[in-house]
């Protein structure tokens, strides 16, 4: 083919006609321009189409991966309120100075709880590593950002901060002054957090115990409103996704 265009020049020029060789040269270079754009708009096409399958498999696995923390917030947010209950529980029983009964040790055990924050953030890792630009959606982008990496890690320092205002230095130290844990053999509420007074009279006595118990509920219910903040922007997310797959 090459040689065919060749002798075509060849004779254009052997016969002096320079226009017409002219027309034909600049002919020729569109052409070849023409096939270079051509080839590099299928090579964009490609990498566009496999940018797509790759965007569209860790939007997937963040789906999954919103879908457990949805489960994870919604748990925990029921392990607040029951044992914001069990503190108030302990309360009536600590200002009405109600005599023992071993149904106590279920709310003493409670009252101390606080669940830990277990959040899925591999897709979103993979994202990062990837480059957030693989997300071809602004909105999306910046929602997924904002909720892993601003939402996500307030939710967790907040409740860390609250953890540790009185229970290491104060609270702590009172639980293993005045209970003694159960075993889970044998107990009734089945979850190992039952707590015996081993001096009920004096527990019944000590008002820094009343006072951080008060202060424990107050946490509670501040850590249920941030979970459950996180959580409306989780499912808010999850949709998101959803819609933008379909």
């Amino acid at each position: 083919m090459i040689n065919f265009f060749r002798n075509i020049r060849k004779k254009l020029a052997e016969e002096n006609k320079p226009a017409k060789y002219l027309r034909y040269a600049i002919g020729e270079i569109f052409l070849v321009v023409v096939g270079i754009l051509i080839a590099l708009q299928i090579n964009n096409w490609n990498q566009n189409r496999i940018e797509k399958k790759v965007e569209k498999r860790l939007l997937q696995e963040l789906f999954v991966n919103l879908e457990y923390n949805e489960q994870s917030l919604k748990s925990d947010i029921a392990e607040e309120y029951k044992a914001a209950r069990s503190v108030n529980q302990v309360l009536i029983i600590l200002e009405n100075r109600l005599p023992y009964h071993d149904s106590m040790d279920y709310h003493f055990g409670r009252a101390q709880y606080s669940p830990d924050i277990v959040l899925s953030t591999t897709a979103f890792s993979s994202i990062e590593s990837r480059g957030f630009d693989i997300v071809s959606s602004d909105g999306l982008r910046n929602a997924i950002i904002t909720l892993f990496d601003n939402d996500y890690k307030s939710l967790v320092a907040k409740t860390v901060r609250l953890e540790n205002q009185f229970w290491p230095s104060s609270l702590l130290p009172l639980y293993h002054k005045y209970f003694r844990l159960k075993s889970m053999e044998g107990s009734p509420f089945n979850d190992g957090l039952d707590s015996t007074p081993v001096d009920y009279e004096a527990l019944l006595n000590d008002q820094q115990y009343h006072n951080m118990i008060k202060h424990r509920g107050g946490f509670r219910y501040q850590a249920a409103a941030l979970k459950e903040d996180a959580l409306e922007k989780t499912v808010q997310l999850k949709n998101q996704i959803r819609e933008y797959l379909e």
